[in-house]
């Protein structure tokens, strides 16, 4: 955009035709004077009125469809029009009006104001040129008049364009940074869901190999049935999350995560509340509570599991405990992607090994 004018048009794509020419019906004024004294006009000066009106109502066209810094021309002959024409009615006084409107839309900073005072100028210099000094008043009170209040108009129009194409700027950046969130949000789940279990396969496939080249079939078998069994397992994963399981509400996921729970015959007690989370706090809530839920059924020895979710006035919260036994707790990729995902979020996540495991997960409360 340069200095004096910018890429905006007026006329407005996909409008109604009376938005963008609509106000050309106040243009009509511009013919009072031949009506009011139709008697005192030749017939060369009814048409050429006529004719003048409908070079204008061109250039305002033109003017109105092209770019701002295109529509130079066409305002420039708008004002020849108006000048040259008002040797003949008076009625150029409402015509000038347009000028300044598409003077206050078009040009921007000192040129604005600069082509405004031409516009005044040549008010001044046509009324001192064709019109009687008793009728000064009459006709350059109210062109003047016009042509400032349409001048305000058109400077509203353009930063109220202005305002909106930064708007929809904004809006299409939100949308992009969006789709470039919701990308990595699918590259990081599918690397939480597949990434050990691909890495296992990988270590047993080499594991099984090497026991073919050294003769132990019965050990390359064991491995290649566990590389299968991970397989399955890892197919099941993705299955589960393209099927539509992560697009469940948070409680949702848990009633069904406490089913399986329950079909494994652990007693389970749950204390579900329903909370009022972001999108951002459900979803990943959603994993830890799956990816908890997981490691449960994996890997404990627990006979009973308690599932508490609930808020204070500060924090959501989200527990999950049971009675198996703990030697050790051992940070892999599930628990580590826990951690991160809580703490992107302002959280907190803590593991106690204290009469089995418990799981504490912690989130900022926000106003929606």
């Amino acid at each position: 955009m340069s200095s004096v004018t910018h890429t905006m048009q007026l006329a407005r794509k996909g409008k109604h035709f009376f938005w963008n020419y609509g106000p050309l019906v106040f243009s009509v004024f511009y013919f009072f004077p031949m009506i009011r004294n139709y008697g005192t006009y030749s017939v060369f000066e009814v048409v050429i009125q006529f004719l003048a009106y409908i070079g204008f109502v061109f250039c305002y066209h033109k003017a109105s469809i092209k770019p701002a810094k295109d529509a130079t021309n066409f305002i420039a002959l708008m004002l020849l029009i108006c000048f040259l024409m008002t040797q003949v009615t008076s009625g150029t006084s409402t015509l000038f009006g347009y000028v300044g409107y598409f003077i206050g839309f078009c040009f921007l900073g000192t040129v604005r104001w600069l082509m405004l005072a031409v516009l005044m100028c040549a008010i001044t210099l046509v009324a001192t040129l064709h019109i009687s000094p008793n009728y000064w008043p009459y006709f350059i009170g109210p062109a003047a008049v016009i042509s400032l209040g349409l001048f305000g108009f058109g400077v509203v129009e353009y930063k109220e364009r202005l305002h909106r194409s930064e708007s929809r700027r904004s809006r299409e950046q939100i949308r992009q940074l969006a789709k470039i969130a919701e990308r990595e949000r699918i590259a990081r789940d599918l690397h939480d869901l597949l990434g050990h279990s691909l890495s296992s396969i990988s270590l047993k496939s080499e594991l099984a190999g090497k026991f073919i080249d050294a003769g132990c079939h019965d050990k390359a078998k064991h491995e290649a049935q566990e590389v299968a069994e991970l397989a399955r397992t890892a197919l099941s994963e993705v299955r589960e999350a393209v099927s539509g399981m992560k697009q469940l509400g948070l409680r949702a996921q848990l009633e069904v995560m406490a089913s399986r729970l329950k079909d494994k015959g652990l007693l389970v007690e749950p204390d579900i509340q329903q909370l009022t989370l972001t999108p951002e706090q459900e979803s990943c809530l959603c994993f830890v509570a799956k990816e908890a839920i997981t490691n449960v059924l994996k890997h404990s020895t627990a006979s009973k599991v308690s599932i508490s979710l609930g808020a204070n006035e500060q924090y959501h919260k989200f527990v999950l405990s049971d009675d198996g036994e703990v030697h050790k707790v051992v940070w892999g990729n599930g628990l580590n992607g826990i951690k991160s995902r809580i703490e992107e979020l302002g959280g907190s996540f803590n593991l106690r090994a204290e009469n089995g495991l418990m799981l504490v997960a912690q989130l900022p409360r926000k106003e929606i």
